[in-house]
């Protein structure tokens, strides 16, 4: 019997990265997740983008995988939930919709800093081994590391706002040795990683040791180069060293410096610095994710948690019953909010994939 009558066949055989590049990285609508690179050790991050260093064999999975190729959401969601999602949930399907706040406050972290707590919970319980974060240097650039310790996780709070390849370095994750790999990021890198887990490929490369996936909300990304030199340096008069700590708050984009000060515009004055690769991405509120956190729908230092899967409720539930959090009800209002935050989300995505030439991502 010939093998290729024996053993299934990678679907994607014969588009490589050669395919990848041309529909994807040259066409700008590349997220720079990072999981083209995390999963194929011929691919790189070369001058800020994936880069073929090594002889491609055509074996399909880099365009399988990548979350800008293709993505049926349907199909996802009934591998996932077992089910689609109605029409009325703008946010996706998810189990559980509260207000929470870590306790005691972390100092460095963003709004109610529960996916920090989230992810020590993971690791304290054995949840998980590791936990791959996106963390800063000096200068506001995006690095991820592996994280193994809440000290770690803990360091590392607070958005960043600029692309990050973080899914990389669930690479590094394996490399080790690490069995039980978590996961924080935001709603296209969730994408690629819970392709990944979902794949009906017969190839096994370390997917089945990715074990929670903390998903962000998110709106938009920026691009580091064009929200440093046009805002922070440009604007503001700032450089990247003298930045606390950057939000979004009422409508406004904030970069708070060290003093303390506040400088502020309005959002829609930043979209010359939003990542163009942002522009065929219909989810707010990262609906493939274990649990969902996010600032929007909730006040002022609380986040808005969606527990989505078996998983995420779990750990929601345990790092509640540890008093790692407090929770309280989100209002309707809130909810409400976030709801068309995500409807507004779809329309951006259904435009700029007619001006992006965009085919086969599916909502």
């Amino acid at each position: 019997m010939a093998a290729k009558e024996k053993f299934a066949e990678p679907t994607y055989l014969e588009c490589g990265f050669g395919e990848l590049e041309y529909k994807v990285i040259k066409s700008e609508i590349c997220c720079r997740c990072g999981t083209c690179e995390a999963f194929c050790p011929r691919i790189d991050h070369v001058e800020n983008k994936p880069a073929l260093v090594n002889y491609d064999p055509l074996c399909g999975l880099c365009f399988t995988y990548c979350p800008r190729t293709f993505l049926d959401m349907g199909a996802m969601e009934s591998k996932l939930f077992g089910r689609t999602r109605n029409a009325d949930e703008a946010l996706g399907i998810y189990h559980k919709a509260v207000s929470a706040q870590a306790k005691p406050a972390q100092d460095k972290a963003q709004d109610g800093g529960v996916a920090t707590a989230l992810l020590v919970q993971a690791l304290q319980s054995g949840m998980i081994d590791c936990a791959v974060i996106t963390d800063r240097d000096g200068e506001w650039k995006t690095v991820a590391r592996v994280a193994t310790s809440a000290e770690e996780i803990r360091s590392a709070a607070g958005t960043k706002y600029t692309i990050s390849n973080s899914v990389n370095a669930v690479s590094e994750a394996l490399e080790k040795g690490y069995k039980k790999i978590g996961f924080v990021g935001t709603p296209c890198q969730i994408q690629g990683l819970r392709k990944v887990m979902l794949l009906d490929e017969p190839y096994q490369f370390g997917q089945d040791k990715i074990a929670l996936l903390v998903g962000l909300f998110c709106m938009e990304n920026f691009d580091y180069d064009a929200l440093i030199t046009g805002l922070v340096k440009g604007k503001f008069g700032l450089e990247p060293r003298d930045v606390a700590r950057f939000e979004i708050k009422k409508g406004m984009f904030r970069v708070i410096d060290k003093t303390g000060k506040a400088h502020e515009v309005k959002i829609e004055e930043t979209d010359e610095y939003t990542f163009p690769g942002c522009g065929p991405c219909f989810d707010f509120a990262s609906e493939l994710a274990d649990v969902s956190v996010g600032s929007v729908g909730s006040g002022e230092g609380w986040s808005t948690i969606l527990t989505r899967t078996d998983a995420g409720e779990k750990l929601y539930a345990a790092t509640l019953a540890a008093g790692a959090v407090q929770e309280k009800a989100v209002s309707e209002k809130g909810l409400a909010l976030a709801k068309r935050l995500a409807a507004g989300k779809v329309q951006r995505f259904e435009k700029k994939s007619v001006e992006m030439n965009v085919s086969g991502i599916i909502r």
